[in-house]
């Protein structure tokens, strides 16, 4: 495994790891939690553009 990296930024992946992060890419499924994380980021997201700035609220879960 080859991981290279730096205070400034940039991962770079090679071998092994180069070839499953690509078929994880191309291939994989989001997990519900990822998908709900989109869902609520565009909503704050839209919010921004709309009106310049988001709320945000805090819950307890």
């Amino acid at each position: 495994m080859a991981v290279h990296t730096s205070k400034f930024g940039g991962v770079r992946l090679s071998g092994e790891d180069a070839k499953k992060f690509s078929n994880q890419v191309t291939y994989g499924r989001p997990k519900k939690a990822a998908c709900e994380a989109l869902r609520e980021g565009n909503k704050l997201l839209n919010e921004y553009r709309g009106k310049g700035f988001a709320t945000v609220t805090v819950r307890d879960r």
